[in-house]
């Protein structure tokens, strides 16, 4: 296991303050010591990678993406996506049409990051669920302040939550929460507390036992869609 809370607790990051987050004055990775991310797409990795050679500065990039996602058939892109004009993203909007011009009847907002993505989708198009969001943070640290207020202000209506495979104590969870918090109360003027869908805390990263990983699992979709006797 990447032990990625590991990181996240030596950023060099207040999560009570918003520094400027405008394009041409963000410099959030310049005074960070150093850049997290996880990457879901292939070209976001390309564009996080290629970002990382050409910039005019240097700055150590932590990349805790999966090396399952390689076999994940859903993690997938065309060469359009790593053409002219296109770039890293920080985060990743809600990718259904239909619930993305929609977002007064969606009624949760997931934040989550990396392969979890994945099947949280997955279980919910076997659903075809349409009121929730799915949205992705691809740079985990620096944190994107202005993206997280952003998609909160946008499905307004909806509870916000934040999603993890692993244990409460461990992932992003600790990094995340007081961050997005501070992000709707500063910007929105709306603070959102996300609630937590997840592992409980444990002294390990995994049971190492499948029959408590599966029902550990079930507990997280019946979490973000339900309870598990409805989604089985």
């Amino acid at each position: 296991s990447c032990r990625v809370e590991r990181y996240l607790q030596m950023m060099e990051e207040d999560p009570h303050h918003i520094p400027k987050m405008a394009r041409d004055e963000r410099n959030q990775i310049q005074k960070a010591n150093w850049q997290i991310v996880n990457c879901t797409t292939p070209a976001n990795y390309f564009h996080c990678l290629r970002r990382q050679i050409h910039r005019d500065f240097r700055k150590p990039l932590i990349v805790v993406s999966p090396k399952n996602l390689l076999r994940n058939k859903l993690c997938v892109s065309s060469l359009d996506d790593m053409s002219t004009g296109t770039i890293f993203h920080r985060t990743f909007d809600e990718v259904d049409e239909e619930i993305k011009n929609n977002p007064n009847d969606v009624k949760t907002l997931v934040f989550c990051t990396g392969q979890i993505y994945y099947e949280l989708l997955t279980e919910r198009q076997k659903l075809d669920r349409k009121d929730v969001a799915i949205v992705r943070l691809e740079q985990i640290a620096p944190f994107a302040f202005d993206k997280a207020a952003k998609y909160c202000a946008k499905y307004d209506n909806a509870e916000v939550v934040w999603a993890q495979q692993e244990p409460k104590n461990m992932g992003a969870y600790s990094y995340v929460n007081p961050r997005l918090m501070t992000a709707t109360r500063e910007l929105n003027k709306d603070e959102k507390r996300p609630r937590y869908v997840g592992r409980r805390v444990s002294s390990a990263p995994a049971t190492g036992m499948s029959k408590i990983h599966q029902r550990e699992y079930k507990d997280i979709m019946a979490g973000i869609f339900g309870k598990p006797d409805d989604i089985e």
